[in-house]
């Protein structure tokens, strides 16, 4: 009988807790719209056409508010000019990955550009990938490659219209090897 008195009066404090702290916005985030405990902002937010409520929000509350989502916090930046402010300005703070032990630790072992942390490391591979895919390199060498390969599959569309299936695999892949490795890949490829 103790314990189910001492699991009621638990019951009875968390319930409590969750009304009082759960859901409810802390004086020192930027305005937004009234809260309910427990779910926040989450019954106001829109399953569909949420920018529109966004939109509504900002005039109301300012460029930047906030919102509730049950315990977590979203805040909101609606202004351009403040998004690039913190971008140009806070960019060392925001160029952080999430650390992931699997996209680092087992898939790629921390050496794959789209999963590696910004570090030294990371500048210098971004620097290569930049120097071969900057928009001057693009029109003045890929284009080329790509009407090249465009040119084959149309032709191996005519001498062997039995692979149809093949030759745009051939085709996507080619590009791939020949701007990555400068490797051409012909027509037994992709068997």
């Amino acid at each position: 009988m103790i314990v189910l008195s001492g699991l009621v009066v638990l019951a009875g404090l968390t319930a409590l807790y969750l009304a009082l702290f759960v859901g409810r916005r802390e004086a020192k985030l930027p305005p937004g719209p009234p809260t309910l405990p427990i779910l926040g902002n989450l019954h106001q937010i829109p399953t569909k056409r949420t920018h529109l409520q966004f939109r509504k929000w900002a005039k109301q509350y300012g460029d930047i508010f906030s919102l509730k989502v049950g315990p977590a916090t979203s805040i909101v930046i609606s202004s351009p000019r403040l998004i690039k402010q913190l971008v140009d300005k806070k960019s060392n703070l925001y160029s952080r990955r999430p650390p992931s032990f699997v996209g680092n630790g087992i898939i790629s072992n921390g050496d794959h550009l789209l999963l590696m942390q910004y570090s030294d490391r990371w500048r210098t591979c971004r620097k290569l990938v930049h120097q071969y895919f900057m928009e001057q390199m693009v029109l003045k060498h890929h284009v080329d490659v790509v009407n090249a390969e465009a040119v084959q599959m149309l032709r191996d569309f005519v001498v062997q219209p039995e692979g149809h299936m093949k030759h745009p695999k051939r085709f996507s892949n080619s590009i791939i090897m020949s701007l990555s490795k400068w490797i051409h890949c012909s027509v037994n490829c992709c068997t």
